[in-house]
Protein backbone atom coordinates (compact mmCIF):
# COMPACT_ATOMS: atom_id res chain seq x y z
CA UNK A 1 0.00 0.00 0.00
CA UNK A 2 1.31 3.46 -0.86
CA UNK A 3 0.29 6.78 0.62
CA UNK A 4 -0.52 9.71 -1.63
CA UNK A 5 3.01 11.05 -1.09
CA UNK A 6 4.40 7.81 -2.58
CA UNK A 7 5.84 6.49 0.71
CA UNK A 8 5.29 2.75 1.08
CA UNK A 9 3.47 1.63 4.20
CA UNK A 10 5.74 -1.42 4.34
CA UNK A 11 8.87 -1.42 6.47
CA UNK A 12 7.50 0.10 9.66
CA UNK A 13 5.51 -2.55 11.56
CA UNK A 14 2.91 -0.05 12.75
CA UNK A 15 2.40 1.43 9.27
CA UNK A 16 2.10 -2.04 7.75
CA UNK A 17 -0.51 -3.19 10.29
CA UNK A 18 -2.43 0.10 10.01
CA UNK A 19 -2.50 -0.26 6.23
CA UNK A 20 -4.18 -3.65 6.51
CA UNK A 21 -6.53 -3.39 9.45
CA UNK A 22 -6.16 0.11 10.87
CA UNK A 23 -9.51 1.11 9.42
CA UNK A 24 -12.27 0.61 12.01
CA UNK A 25 -14.40 -1.42 9.60
CA UNK A 26 -11.57 -3.81 8.68
CA UNK A 27 -10.93 -4.28 12.37
CA UNK A 28 -14.60 -5.06 13.07
CA UNK A 29 -14.79 -7.50 10.14
CA UNK A 30 -11.69 -9.30 11.39
CA UNK A 31 -13.20 -9.42 14.88
CA UNK A 32 -16.36 -10.94 13.43
CA UNK A 33 -14.57 -13.55 11.35
CA UNK A 34 -11.99 -14.49 14.01
CA UNK A 35 -14.03 -14.27 17.20
CA UNK A 36 -17.71 -14.41 16.28
CA UNK A 37 -17.76 -17.07 13.56
CA UNK A 38 -19.23 -14.83 10.88
CA UNK A 39 -18.54 -15.91 7.32
CA UNK A 40 -21.28 -14.56 5.03
CA UNK A 41 -21.83 -11.01 3.76
CA UNK A 42 -25.21 -10.83 5.50
CA UNK A 43 -23.61 -11.94 8.78
CA UNK A 44 -21.17 -9.03 8.61
CA UNK A 45 -23.87 -6.58 7.61
CA UNK A 46 -26.00 -7.65 10.58
CA UNK A 47 -23.30 -6.62 13.06
CA UNK A 48 -24.57 -4.08 15.55
CA UNK A 49 -22.14 -1.42 14.30
CA UNK A 50 -24.26 -1.01 11.17
CA UNK A 51 -21.73 -1.04 8.32
CA UNK A 52 -23.03 0.30 4.99
CA UNK A 53 -23.11 -2.24 2.16
CA UNK A 54 -20.69 -0.30 -0.08
CA UNK A 55 -18.16 0.02 2.76
CA UNK A 56 -18.55 -3.66 3.67
CA UNK A 57 -17.94 -4.74 0.06
CA UNK A 58 -14.86 -2.51 -0.20
CA UNK A 59 -13.38 -3.70 3.10
CA UNK A 60 -13.97 -7.38 2.31
CA UNK A 61 -12.22 -6.87 -1.04
CA UNK A 62 -9.35 -5.06 0.73
CA UNK A 63 -8.92 -7.83 3.32
CA UNK A 64 -9.00 -10.42 0.55
CA UNK A 65 -6.38 -8.49 -1.48
CA UNK A 66 -4.18 -8.24 1.63
CA UNK A 67 -4.32 -12.01 2.13
CA UNK A 68 -6.38 -11.85 5.32
CA UNK A 69 -9.52 -13.53 3.94
CA UNK A 70 -10.25 -15.96 1.14
CA UNK A 71 -13.52 -15.75 -0.78
CA UNK A 72 -15.43 -18.93 -1.62
CA UNK A 73 -18.66 -19.82 -3.40
CA UNK A 74 -21.21 -21.59 -1.23
CA UNK A 75 -21.71 -25.01 -2.84
CA UNK A 76 -25.23 -25.28 -1.38
CA UNK A 77 -26.33 -21.96 -2.89
CA UNK A 78 -24.07 -20.82 -5.73
CA UNK A 79 -25.23 -17.19 -5.51
CA UNK A 80 -23.77 -16.84 -1.99
CA UNK A 81 -20.14 -16.39 -1.07
CA UNK A 82 -18.40 -16.76 2.25
CA UNK A 83 -15.07 -15.63 3.63
CA UNK A 84 -12.55 -17.67 5.59
CA UNK A 85 -9.72 -16.25 7.65
CA UNK A 86 -6.27 -17.10 6.34
CA UNK A 87 -3.31 -18.15 8.46
CA UNK A 88 -2.16 -14.53 8.23
CA UNK A 89 -5.45 -13.36 9.81
CA UNK A 90 -5.47 -16.13 12.39
CA UNK A 91 -2.00 -15.07 13.49
CA UNK A 92 -3.69 -11.93 14.83
CA UNK A 93 -5.58 -13.87 17.52
CA UNK A 94 -3.06 -13.21 20.32
CA UNK A 95 -2.97 -9.49 19.49
CA UNK A 96 -6.78 -9.26 19.19
CA UNK A 97 -7.29 -11.00 22.50
CA UNK A 98 -4.62 -8.84 24.13
CA UNK A 99 -6.35 -5.70 22.87
CA UNK A 100 -9.66 -7.00 24.16
CA UNK A 101 -8.13 -7.50 27.62
CA UNK A 102 -6.69 -3.97 27.46
CA UNK A 103 -10.14 -2.65 26.49
CA UNK A 104 -11.86 -4.42 29.39
CA UNK A 105 -9.46 -2.61 31.74
CA UNK A 106 -9.86 0.85 30.20
CA UNK A 107 -13.38 1.00 28.78
CA UNK A 108 -15.83 1.79 31.58
CA UNK A 109 -18.68 0.61 29.33
CA UNK A 110 -17.11 -2.73 28.35
CA UNK A 111 -19.53 -5.47 27.41
CA UNK A 112 -16.96 -8.22 27.98
CA UNK A 113 -17.68 -10.52 30.89
CA UNK A 114 -15.38 -9.90 33.87
CA UNK A 115 -14.03 -13.44 33.57
CA UNK A 116 -12.67 -12.88 30.04
CA UNK A 117 -9.58 -10.85 30.96
CA UNK A 118 -8.73 -13.08 33.92
CA UNK A 119 -9.15 -16.20 31.81
CA UNK A 120 -6.84 -14.89 29.11
CA UNK A 121 -4.23 -13.77 31.64
CA UNK A 122 -4.36 -17.13 33.44
CA UNK A 123 -4.13 -19.23 30.27
CA UNK A 124 -3.38 -17.24 27.11
CA UNK A 125 -2.34 -20.31 25.12
CA UNK A 126 -5.47 -22.18 26.12
CA UNK A 127 -7.68 -19.22 25.22
CA UNK A 128 -6.03 -18.86 21.83
CA UNK A 129 -6.34 -22.61 21.25
CA UNK A 130 -10.07 -22.42 22.08
CA UNK A 131 -10.63 -19.68 19.49
CA UNK A 132 -8.53 -21.60 16.92
CA UNK A 133 -10.71 -24.66 17.49
CA UNK A 134 -13.86 -22.55 17.09
CA UNK A 135 -12.57 -21.14 13.79
CA UNK A 136 -11.91 -24.69 12.57
CA UNK A 137 -15.37 -25.82 13.76
CA UNK A 138 -17.16 -23.00 11.93
CA UNK A 139 -15.06 -23.49 8.79
CA UNK A 140 -15.85 -27.23 8.78
CA UNK A 141 -19.58 -26.47 8.55
CA UNK A 142 -18.93 -24.78 5.18
CA UNK A 143 -16.84 -27.51 3.58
Amino acid sequence: MKRSNGKSWNGCPVRYAAGIFGDKWCFVILRDVLLHGKRFYGDFQASEEGIASNILAARLAHLEAEGMLTRHTDQRKKSRVYYLPTAKARALLPAFLGMMVWSTEHDPCTEAPPTFAAGFRDDPKGTIAWYEAEIDRVNATLA
